[in-house]
């Protein structure tokens, strides 16, 4: 029988051969579930041995990573800001850089906002990967997690209950804000921001996930301008706050419609793991001033 060492090197080599990015990543996350270890026992066993039942079910993984199916999808999850999140075909699989979205979240929720108990509204929730995020680390906040989708909040819906976080979270089927009851003082969303003709051309896993939840029409920006006016419209608070995943080009764009909508607010643009503009950030406390 081969060691773990060994396998982990071939796997590793094999889904280089395939073009798969992060690919020693990949190896080591398909081991730590083939064979159901923690990802530190990957480095302290390597010399333990890789049964041939484990190797055939390692095998079927990497047969399927062939043709570039996501990770997350062939072993129903994905690991997201610490927690593990159920996913299928009908949701969007979380990225890295909405961790970015929920630390800043926090962040203003935590530091910024004088209030005993936040309202907050994720819109587009998918995974409910912000939502249950959010709801964990503000236990006393309300939490809307809106989808359009029936077939995603039942996703939603099993990652609520996984994370005991039901109490806090109620899920809204409707079109971005206008299930949400009452005003809210944070709209958090991830939604649709690629242009539609650029989904063709991205990388081939995208291909697999769900069409709704990436494109986001001709200049990307279809859903994130209707949210921007529902906002205007007397779904925020008067000192709330709207904090947006964008495309970095998409940011010029999005501030111009700010300052228009929100003439008295403060604009603000954070950046991701990577550096790059990912997040607008309106502040609308700054109208009183």
């Amino acid at each position: 029988m081969a060691s773990l060492r060994e396998i982990l090197q071939q796997t590793h080599h094999t889904l280089e051969s395939y073009g798969i990015p992060d690919a020693r990543l990949e190896a080591e996350v398909a081991l730590m579930n083939v064979l159901q270890i923690p990802r530190q026992a990957i480095f302290s066993q390597q010399e333990s041995e890789v049964t041939p039942k484990q190797e055939v079910s390692l095998n079927e993984i990497i047969q399927r990573r062939e043709q570039r199916e996501p990770l997350a999808y062939i072993l129903g999850y994905r690991e997201f800001y610490g927690i593990n999140l159920l996913v299928n075909t009908d949701v969007l699989i979380p990225r890295p850089e909405t961790e970015s979205l929920v630390e800043h979240t926090l962040f203003m929720a935590l530091m910024g906002m004088e209030s005993a108990e936040l309202v907050i509204a994720d819109i587009g929730t998918g995974t409910g990967a912000i939502a249950i995020n959010l709801g964990i680390h503000i236990p006393a906040a309300r939490i809307y997690a809106v989808d359009n989708f029936d077939s995603v909040l039942d996703v939603t819906s099993y990652n609520v209950r996984a994370h005991n976080v039901s109490d806090r979270i109620k899920l809204l089927k409707g079109d971005l804000m206008d299930p949400v009851p009452e005003p809210v003082d944070v709209i958090v969303a991830n939604l649709p921001y690629i242009p539609s003709k650029r989904i063709s051309t991205l990388q081939p896993e995208v291909q697999w996930e769900p069409i709704q939840a990436l494109d986001g029409g001709e200049d990307g920006l279809d859903l994130i301008k209707r949210l921007l006016q529902q906002a205007s419209q007397g779904s925020l608070k008067p000192h709330g706050v709207i904090i947006l995943e964008v495309d970095p080009e998409q940011v010029s764009p999005i501030q111009q419609l700010a300052a228009e909508l929100f003439p008295q607010s403060e604009v603000s643009v954070e950046k991701d793991l990577a550096q790059m503009d990912r997040m607008v950030v309106i502040s609308l406390a700054y109208s009183e001033n």
